[in-house]
């Protein structure tokens, strides 16, 4: 296994078992560039590691670096300097608190004024998986490593490393077929035509009945946590960060518990499904980082308080996906030096109100319901 960072060959094969992100993902790495895809991940410590290690001595030519992968390497290394990744620790707790006041409230009422209990529960899990997707995201940052059992693991359920295991993917591999797991939402939503086998009746009318599965998004996710942590004995992760949640859970009401889990799904699946499965999906391989974000992603405009909270900072999705180890709270002020630089590089940045975005999306869903579906044997576009 043979991955190019910085016009270096190096060889993965003896190392790959021992990644903290797992195997797969440098697999569908090898033999390609993947520097922007590496530096857009890792920590400073991460890339010193890695930076010990000594390249292949090899006469293979390296992939030719593409001009606006050269660019783009300049603008994040002018905002490395210019301090864009600094975090802010009162700026984070003025983010942290709220979250865990609005549960501690919610499961105060949960007997008395169930409903009330239910909304804020339900914002407050909702913005906990915000929090702890930048929290996970975060790097050098003992503060976020601390509290993200807490926040990622009893007020959601999430394993952080299944969590990442599959949420990197998505961000150096987006919306490619066969390799984002993110767009692989068959046999519930189809993004394209499916196999006859896989095929059923209700998919004409996915358009209308997507609300209902985009519920469940939290209660997959749980679901897939805890098979992620029993299959891979992530038994220290499960007893210190998932079970307290449940036991949690376990005290309040039920129909309080499971209308929480299920209104803060939804709000969770409205946002991510926006910004990506209305954009290209990419059959062959976008060999650039930054050509491969800008086809495949696109920012909400939020024109309120009210919707500008509840995304929580995942409207500047490009902003994002470009720089996922930068603080959300980075990213507003970052949008208008990304949209110049974007112009400067010919590049088409994407934005649109959450009414437009949301049409699309019923269009794209509506389109891909009225294909026919295929005779083919074998998916093509099933995950490997």
């Amino acid at each position: 296994m043979k991955i190019c960072i910085d016009q270096e060959w190096y060889d993965l094969t003896k190392w790959a078992k021992y990644h903290p992100g797992g195997v797969r993902i440098l697999e569908r790495f090898d033999n390609q560039d993947a520097t922007d895809h590496f530096y857009s991940l890792h920590s400073t410590d991460a890339i010193r590691k890695f930076k010990a290690m000594r390249p292949t001595e090899t006469k293979e030519d390296v992939p030719e670096v593409l001009p606006i992968d050269a660019s783009f390497r300049e603008l994040r290394a002018k905002l490395m300097d210019d301090g864009w990744w600094d975090r802010d620790l009162l700026t984070e707790l003025g983010i942290l608190i709220p979250i865990f006041a609005m549960c501690i409230i919610g499961t105060a009422l949960a007997w008395s004024h169930p409903v009330i209990s239910v909304l804020l529960i339900s914002v407050g899990m909702q913005q906990a998986g915000w929090l702890g997707h930048d929290m996970t995201h975060a790097r050098d940052s003992r503060y976020n490593d601390f509290w993200l059992r807490y926040v990622s693991g009893w007020l959601n359920g999430f394993d952080r490393n299944w969590w990442s295991n599959k949420h990197n993917t998505h961000h150096v591999l987006t919306n490619h077929v066969n390799h984002d797991p993110d767009i692989h939402v068959q046999p519930i939503l189809y993004l394209w035509a499916p196999l006859k086998q896989m095929d059923h009746f209700l998919r004409k009318y996915q358009y209308i009945y997507f609300p209902l599965p985009y519920t469940l998004l939290f209660a997959s996710w749980r679901l897939e946590s805890l098979k992620w942590s029993i299959a891979n004995r992530d038994y220290k992760m499960f007893f210190l960060a998932i079970l307290p949640g449940y036991v949690w859970l376990a005290l309040l009401p039920f129909k309080v518990v499971l209308a929480s889990i299920l209104v803060s799904g939804f709000l969770v699946a409205i946002v991510v499904t926006m910004s990506h499965e209305s954009e290209e999906l990419l059959l062959e391989r976008e060999p650039s980082y930054v050509t491969n974000q800008f086809l495949t992603t696109r920012d909400v405009q939020c024109l309120d308080w009210v919707t500008e909270y509840l995304f929580g900072g995942m409207q500047y999705q490009l902003e994002h996906h470009l720089f996922p180890t930068m603080p959300r709270y980075k990213y507003r002020a970052l949008v208008p030096i990304v949209r110049q630089w974007a112009k400067a590089n010919g590049l088409v940045y994407k934005s649109d109100t959450l009414p437009v975005m949301l049409g699309e999306h019923v269009a794209t869903l509506k389109k891909a319901g009225e294909m026919a579906h295929r005779e083919d044997t074998v998916d093509p576009y099933a995950l490997s």
